[in-house]
């Protein structure tokens, strides 16, 4: 689905990935799980394109159901991989450090079965090791396709990040801010539950990086496209809260 024009939406539940068109190029944001890569071929040829139009993948932070098929993707399209220099350890072992919430506590949420059983299906009960990494920081903008700028927003893991397309008004939150919780269903801005997040406070106390970001339409790791604004979706998260 075309979110916003030249933007495209993929998913096949769960989570969210983007394709970027700019300058005859593709930018790919997050790689979604390991079995969704005949979605992301799918896509390229409705597109009109071929996999070596693929520059960049640009990962918003370490987690199986975001770098996914990433490393298919840098081997068949010839593609750089990019993280937050902070994530870079895990996107390379796969060696996630543990989170500050309990799984337990979701077990009575039919959400969390729906999402486990989703993205074990897809491959995305471990993360897929990336053997070539290029890295990015806080503030730098990206030197591909787009020319997205970084806004590091830590807490659902050490180097997660949102990725700023200014000149559409388009901010890409991955799983610091998001439309939709994985593990109870609820829907609006938020951050993600705290079994998922390595700081919980932390990833509310990110928010505030998030807050003055000059962007229309918000794209996040899951959920909905959110229309009102950065602004406005902070404020909504901020309300929610943890969970």
């Amino acid at each position: 689905m075309e979110v916003a024009k030249g933007v495209h939406r993929l998913t096949r539940g769960v989570c969210n990935f983007y394709l970027i068109e700019d300058g005859g190029k593709l930018v790919l944001v997050d790689a979604g799980a390991p079995g969704d890569w005949k979605l992301f071929v799918a896509t390229v040829g409705q597109l009109g394109r071929q996999l070596g139009d693929l520059d960049a993948i640009l990962l918003t932070h370490a987690h199986s159901d975001h770098t996914g098929f990433a490393e298919r993707g840098r081997t068949e399209a010839g593609s750089r991989v990019w993280v937050h220099s902070a994530d870079e350890t895990v996107a390379k072992t796969g060696k996630e450090p543990g989170n500050d919430g309990k799984i337990g506590s979701y077990l009575f949420k039919a959400e969390f079965y729906r999402t486990v059983f989703s993205l074990v299906r897809r491959g995305a009960w471990k993360i897929l090791p990336i053997a070539e990494l290029s890295t990015f920081g806080d503030g730098e903008v990206i030197d591909v396709p787009g020319r997205p700028r970084v806004v590091h927003a830590p807490g659902h893991t050490a180097g997660t990040s949102g990725l700023i397309l200014e000149d559409r008004r388009i901010a890409l939150t991955g799983d610091s801010l998001v439309t939709r919780n994985p593990l109870t269903g609820r829907v609006g801005p938020q951050i993600m539950p705290s079994a998922f997040n390595q700081n919980t406070e932390q990833a509310l106390g990110s928010l505030d990086r998030l807050e003055g970001i000059a962007a229309d339409v918000v794209l996040p790791g899951h959920g909905e496209p959110w229309t009102d604004g950065m602004a406005d979706a902070v404020r909504v998260a901020k309300a929610a809260g943890r969970s």
